[in-house]
């Protein structure tokens, strides 16, 4: 009787090799849409953020249309980065603060001091741009020099199709917390993390209790077509209490049944976990070969601010203490992998969905594989 074919991971060198580093740079980083934040985050005109994506310093400003732009963080005078804060908010300009040129909240040049308006061609030596959409209240950037597919052809074109997600009411959701965390593994290691839970029983024992269909190490439920897997004990929220009570989602609100937790990776670098009352979107930024930067947002329903005992720190206190465990497992991966011994791991039938993320990584990759 024949055995089923063996299925490989990506060999020991994609997770930590500079030059695979470089490949993930030029061809998944700088080509794919790449969450960075909720535009709630950037409330008025003259709002910006710094975004740092696998070493390129991105700003995303909003203008006096109300309008979000990106631009590459590099003055066009002599190469100066205009902005070394996360964020801030200007009135008119950015200005650079090597030689004080200024540029408008839609990238436009405008000033340039001691320098004569004739010596420069003001209207060509705008901001570089990078391209800018929102779906939902999620803002993505993309810095292909060609054109790339729309960000909702992106986003139709994911195996955890997220765009069926938005019937919780997403674009209403607001911030209840931002957190940031650094983690010394490589950004597929934590993706490939994210799409499994053969770990969860060893290394996630508070999840088991809160979704009991991950003790059987798949990220399914029997019986559901919609993709979520059931919250114990009446749950309507991923914490530890069963009894936090906050309110529903919009799109939820009258729903009958238990509530349910969904989860979607949206490829390259985005996690987008649903309950019934939170929302979680985690920003997976590259900052190396060997290691990555994770920001959450904690989204809740804006009946929820209008409670003055609202508190949302049970749901950020179990989803920092579930993070923290999925990082050090990738962690000791890094490390791991590392080894001269490791060419390659293999995948079980549960590891799927993994082997899917990495077959869509070498969609983008294997063209400059030699």
């Amino acid at each position: 009787m024949s055995s089923a074919p063996i299925r490989t991971t990506l060999p020991g060198p994609a997770y930590h090799s500079a030059d695979d580093y470089e490949r993930d740079r030029e061809r998944v980083f700088f080509r794919n849409w790449i969450y960075v934040a909720r535009a709630e985050r950037l409330p008025r005109a003259g709002s910006w953020m710094r975004f740092e994506i696998a070493g390129e310093s991105i700003l995303v400003v909003r203008g006096k249309d109300d309008e979000l732009r990106g631009f590459y963080n590099v003055c066009r005078h002599r190469g100066s980065q205009l902005c070394d804060d996360e964020q801030g908010e200007v009135r008119t300009h950015l200005r650079c603060p090597y030689h004080a040129w200024g540029y408008a909240l839609d990238g436009t040049l405008v000033t340039t001091p001691m320098i004569e308006k004739d010596e420069i061609d003001r209207p060509s030596t705008s901001l570089w741009p990078v391209r800018v959409d929102v779906w939902e209240g999620f803002v993505f950037v993309n810095l292909s020099r060609e054109e790339p597919p729309t960000l909702l052809e992106s986003l139709a074109d994911q195996q955890d199709e997220p765009l069926g997600l938005a019937r919780v009411g997403l674009a209403q959701l607001r911030i209840g917390h931002v957190s940031t965390v650094e983690v010394r593994a490589n950004w597929k290691i934590v993706l490939e993390n994210y799409n499994e839970c053969l770990h969860c029983p060893t290394v996630h024992p508070e999840l088991m209790a809160v979704v009991p269909a991950y003790r059987k190490g798949s990220v399914f439920e029997p019986g559901r077509d919609d993709g979520g897997v059931t919250l114990a004990d009446g749950r309507t929220s991923v914490a530890a209490d069963p009894r936090l009570r906050l309110p529903l989602l919009p799109g939820l609100k009258g729903q009958e049944g238990p509530s349910a937790y969904f989860g979607a990776a949206v490829y390259p670098t985005m996690f987008l976990d649903v309950d019934g009352s939170t929302a979680l979107a985690t920003a997976v930024f590259p900052t190396g070969p060997q290691s990555c930067r994770l920001v959450t947002e904690y989204l809740f329903s804006p009946e929820a601010f209008d409670d003055p005992e609202f508190d949302p720190r049970p749901v950020i206190d179990f989803n920092e203490l579930v993070t923290r465990q999925d990082n050090e497992a990738c962690e000791r991966v890094q490390r791991g992998v590392t080894s001269r011994a490791f060419d390659h791991g293999v995948f079980p039938a549960k590891d799927g969905w993994v082997h899917s993320f990495d077959q869509r990584y070498l969609r983008d990759v294997e063209g400059d594989r030699g």
